[in-house]
């Protein structure tokens, strides 16, 4: 959709968008992938195959944390590995920090 001559994203899409979020980051609560305690996420650091992938599943937890369990767009999040309880990401002011070396 085009408006003012800026690009803007269609709601419609932004909501199938965040359904699918919602779907995906349950199922995997359901199969004990993830766990969500306070502003702390236990995950298999397995999910995350490199980088990118990585800073993508950050931004769509954090989405999840605030649709779902009203955090505000502030709060800081913290992944940690659901085996070692390690720190492996954050997500404060903004913007998501990996700490995983993905380059072995």
């Amino acid at each position: 959709m085009i408006y003012a001559n800026k690009k803007v994203m269609s709601t419609a899409n932004q909501a199938v968008q965040n359904g699918k979020i919602i779907a995906n980051v349950k199922e995997l609560e359901g199969k004990g992938l993830i766990r969500i305690e306070g502003n702390e996420i236990f995950l298999q650091p397995a999910l995350w195959k490199n980088q990118l992938l990585a800073v993508n599943w950050i931004k769509c937890l954090h989405l999840y944390c605030c649709l779902k369990l009203r955090f505000t767009e502030k709060e800081p999040l913290y992944f940690k590995d659901i085996n070692t309880l390690t720190l492996i990401g954050s997500y404060t002011h903004k913007k998501a920090k990996v700490l995983l070396d993905f380059t072995h």
